[in-house]
C-alpha cells in the first residue's frame, strides 16, 4: 500500500523479481509509469467499483465505505486457484489504502502482511501536479487522507507490516539491505549478489526513474 505516486509501481515491480507472485493480467505500462504498473486488472477495477459505488473516487474519497454488492466479486476474485499455487502472492494498488478494511474481512488475518511504501510529501504533490494537474494543495489533502486511513487499517486491526520509504529503496549505501529486509518479512528469498535476478533487480530499481525529487 502507498499514496499514487509514492513508488509502490517500483515496489511490487522488485518484489515480484524476488519471487512474489502478482497475477499475470496486468495493467500495462504508460507515460508516467514506463516499467509497468504491477497491478492486476481485477483488483483494481474491484477497487474503483467500491470508491464509485460509494459515491467517490481514489481522489475524491467517501467518508465511509460499504460492500455495496461488491462481496460476490471479491470472493471470488480471492478464491482464484492461480493464488494458492503461487505463493506468496500479493496484490498492489494505491486504492487499497481506502478499501482494506473490506478486503481485510474476507482474508485470514494471519495470511496478511501488509508492506507500507511512504515518500516525500512534496515529491508526491510535484508528481501530481506533472501527471494530474491537481494543485497543491487537492495534492496534500489526497496524501494525508491516504496515509492516514492506512495507518488507521493496519493498526486497528494488529495487521503485521512493513514501513519503507521510497527514497530508502533508491539509496546507493541502503537500498539493497532495505529491499532484503523486506524480502525477509514476506518471506521472498532476496536474489544472492552476482546472479541474474540480482542483476535484474539492480537494473530494475533505476534512480534516474525519479523525476520529482523533492525534500519536505
Amino acid at each position: 500500500m502507498g499514496m499514487h505516486r509514492s513508488g509502490t509501481s517500483m515496489l511490487t515491480g522488485a518484489l515480484s523479481i524476488c519471487g512474489m507472485y502478482i497475477g499475470k493480467n496486468l495493467l500495462s505500462g504508460a507515460r508516467d509509469n514506463p516499467t509497468g504498473h504491477f497491478e492486476d486488472k481485477r483488483f483494481l477495477n474491484i477497487n474503483n467499483s467500491i470508491l464509485i459505488k460509494n459515491g467517490g473516487s481514489w481522489h475524491t474519497p467517501p467518508d465511509s465505505l460499504a460492500y455495496q454488492g461488491m462481496k460476490g466479486a471479491m470472493l471470488e476474485f480471492l478464491s482464484r486457484p492461480e493464488w494458492d499455487n503461487h505463493e506468496p502472492s500479493g496484490w498492489k494498488d494505491p486504492r487499497t489504502c481506502l478499501t482494506f478494511p473490506l478486503w481485510y474481512n474476507l482474508i485470514h488475518p494471519e495470511e496478511i502482511r501488509v508492506v507500507l511504501i511512504e515518500r516525500s510529501r512534496a515529491a508526491i504533490i510535484q508528481s501530481l501536479k506533472k501527471r494530474n494537474g491537481f494543485p497543491e494543495a487537492k495534492s496534500a489533502r489526497l496524501a494525508q487522507i491516504h496515509y492516514r486511513r492506512a495507518y488507521e487499517n493496519i493498526r486497528k486491526q494488529g495487521v503485521r507490516h512493513f514501513v519503507t520509504h521510497y527514497e530508502s529503496l533508491l539509496s546507493k549505501r541502503g537500498g539493497a539491505d532495505e529491499l532484503e529486509s523486506i524480502c525477509n518479512f514476506l518471506g521472498l528469498d532476496y536474489p544472492e549478489a552476482e546472479s541474474p535476478r540480482r542483476k535484474k533487480l539492480e537494473a530494475f530499481i533505476n534512480p534516474k526513474l525519479n523525476h520529482n525529487r523533492r525534500t519536505e
